[in-house]
C-alpha cells in the first residue's frame, strides 16, 4: 500500500522556508554597514513588532499573555533566546565578513548533530547508518582542521547554538510563533539599551537613514518571522524523512551564494572536507527514507 502524498502546499511552505534560509546572505549583505551588531539589536526589535501582531491575528495573544505570567516558562526561553543570540550573531557576522560558506557547513552538519544529542541525552538509538554518517560529517571537520589549517569554529558554533535551542525548544510548550514572541520579549530590553547606548555615542543605527535602509531594517521582523511559520506548518503535516531532506535546502543555497555569488574560496582541501560531510548528509538521508 503506498503512502498518501504530501500536502503539496505543506511542500511548498518548508521549500519556501529552507530556500529563504539559504538566501539569507544576501538579505544581510545589503545591511553590512551597519555592523553585525546593530543589526541584530535591530532584528530582535522588528521582530518583535513583527510576531505581536501575528499573535493578535492568529488568536493566540491571550495564551501568549497568559505564559508571560509562568516565571519557569520565561526562565526556559531566557534560555532559549541565549542560544538563538549567539546562532543569529554568528551567523550575521559570518555573512558579512565572507565566510557564508562556513555557516553553509555548520548546517550540514546541523541534523547530524542532532542525532548525536538524541542518543545522548533523551537515549535515542543510533541506527547503523546514522553512526556512519556522523563519523563522516567528523572526518569532515577534522579534514578542515588538518588540510584546510583552520577550526571551524564558526560551522560548529552554528550547528551547536541550534542544535541545543532545539534541544532547549523542546521542553516548552509553546508553538513556534508565541515561542519566538517569548525569546524576542526577552531579548527586547538588552538590544533596546543597547541601540540607545550605540546612538548616544554616534552610531548610526539606521544606516544611511535612507528609504532603502530603512526599508531593510524593518523588513528584518518578515525576513525572521515568515521561513518560520513556512517551517511550522510543513514540519506539522510533512512526514519526517520528506522533512529532513528538505531541510538540506538551506546549506546548499547558502554554499553556492558564497561560492557562486560572493565568489568566497573554496579549495580543494576544502572541497574534501564538505564531500566527507555530504556523504555524511547523503547516508542521514538514506536512513530516513529506509527508516519510513
Amino acid at each position: 500500500m503506498h503512502s498518501p502524498r504530501p500536502p503539496a502546499r505543506a511542500v511548498l511552505s518548508a521549500v519556501m522556508a529552507f530556500g529563504l534560509w539559504g538566501v539569507l546572505p544576501v538579505y544581510w549583505k545589503q545591511i553590512g554597514h551597519l555592523g553585525s551588531d546593530v543589526a541584530l539589536a535591530q532584528r530582535v526589535v522588528w521582530t518583535m513588532a513583527t510576531v505581536l501582531p501575528l499573535l493578535m491575528l492568529r488568536g493566540e495573544w491571550a495564551g501568549f499573555l497568559k505564559s508571560l505570567r509562568d516565571f519557569t516558562l520565561v526562565k526556559a526561553h531566557a534560555w532559549s533566546a541565549f542560544l538563538l543570540a549567539i546562532n543569529w550573531g554568528v551567523f550575521v557576522w559570518a555573512a558579512q565578513h565572507g565566510r557564508i560558506i562556513d555557516c553553509s557547513l555548520g548546517y550540514f552538519i546541523n541534523p547530524l548533530l542532532n542525532v548525536l544529542i538524541g542518543s545522548r541525552l533523551l537515549g535515542e538509538r543510533l541506527s547503523t547508518l546514522q553512526k556512519l554518517s556522523i563519523a563522516s560529517a567528523a572526518c569532515g571537520v577534522a579534514t578542515q582542521i588538518v588540510l584546510v589549517g583552520r577550526f571551524p569554529w564558526i560551522g560548529l558554533l552554528l550547528a551547536g547554538s541550534f542544535a541545543l535551542y532545539g534541544l532547549a525548544r523542546r521542553q516548552s510548550p509553546l508553538g513556534s510563533l508565541p515561542g519566538l514572541g517569548m525569546e524576542t520579549m526577552v531579548g527586547i530590553p538588552v538590544a533596546a539599551v543597547f541601540l540607545l547606548w550605540c546612538q548616544q555615542g554616534g552610531v548610526s543605527i539606521w544606516g544611511t537613514a535612507s528609504s532603502r535602509d530603512l526599508a531593510l531594517i524593518i523588513g528584518l521582523g518578515v525576513i525572521t518571522t515568515i521561513p518560520l511559520l513556512g517551517f511550522a506548518h510543513g514540519a506539522r503535516q510533512l512526514p519526517f524523512a520528506l522533512l529532513g531532506v528538505l531541510q538540506f535546502l538551506a546549506p546548499t543555497g547558502q554554499f553556492l551564494v558564497g561560492a557562486l555569488m560572493y565568489h568566497e574560496p573554496v579549495s580543494t582541501a576544502a572541497l574534501a572536507s564538505f564531500a566527507l560531510i555530504w556523504a555524511g548528509v547523503a547516508l542521514f538521508c538514506g536512513d530516513l527514507w529506509l527508516k519510513r
